[in-house]
């Protein structure tokens, strides 16, 4: 192993301990719903994508499974008849940022790729999400500033099995990952493309949705969206707060 891949997996392993779910986050996040109802949400990071986000909204339209999906903004620019597809079909849209950079969430001023992916997701629906989740969970103190000061709520997760991988895990395994940590309020994260890709052949995710929504029904869980599960609006006003620099930065 090279020395700059050593010092890469270290700072990585760092930053996912102090900036990602469960744990990190500096109190930003919403990781999970009431542990009181028996109820879980899937997430899907990373899209929309062709023709794999099309697979899985026909999977969800035949399970009678409503989702939410943080949508790239560069995605929905190339994309817009598939999230417009979601959202008439009654998932709810989030953002995940314009160019699933982390580097933009690090750096002490900015937001612009808030905003961008903000602007291209309201083009399409006509509505401005109040939903964030950072590229690859990492959130600094001075990003969470920022989406709190335009209005938007920090969803994480509880649960995070490995569909993000190349070559795709088998559905089974993922189902079996993700059921040991099923509980009442959980936050299912996985991926219906992959980031940055016009074109993404992607079938496991969908598969392993298709096994769990009956499990989860025999379980006596309900499948919602993060809204319904925290009692959150989905969207924000037509409006959208202005770019803000020199805003205090607190730990």
């Amino acid at each position: 192993m090279s020395l700059k891949t050593a010092v890469t997996r270290v700072v990585d392993q760092i930053g996912n301990l102090i900036l990602s779910p469960p744990y990190g986050g500096f109190g930003y996040y919403y990781n999970h719903g009431p542990r009181t109802r028996r109820a879980v949400a899937f997430t899907f990071d990373d899209g929309p994508g062709k023709p794999c986000t099309e697979q899985l909204l026909d999977t969800l339209g035949e399970l009678g499974v409503k989702a939410t999906f943080f949508c790239v903004g560069l995605s929905v620019q190339w994309h817009p008849d598939v999230v417009q597809r979601a959202f008439t079909e009654g998932h709810v849209i989030g953002n995940h940022s314009m160019m699933h950079s982390r580097k933009a969430g690090l750096l002490l001023r900015g937001g612009e790729h808030i905003d961008a992916a903000d602007d291209a997701i309201a083009q399409v629906i006509g509505c401005r999400p109040h939903l964030y989740r950072p590229p690859w969970g990492w959130l600094t103190p001075w990003e969470g500033q920022r989406l709190r000061q335009r209005g938007y709520a920090v969803i994480g997760w509880d649960i995070y099995p490995d569909d993000w991988k190349v070559p795709e895990v088998p559905a089974e395994h993922l189902v079996a990952q993700i059921k040991p940590l099923v509980k009442p309020g959980s936050i299912i994260l996985m991926h219906d493309s992959v980031s940055n890709q016009i074109r993404w052949e992607k079938t496991e995710t969908a598969r392993a949705v298709r096994l769990l929504t009956p499990w989860l029904r025999s379980e006596g869980y309900e499948i919602v969206t993060v809204p319904e599960l925290l009692g959150l609006p989905a969207y924000r006003s037509s409006s959208r707060v202005p770019n803000t620099e020199g805003f205090d930065v607190k730990w």
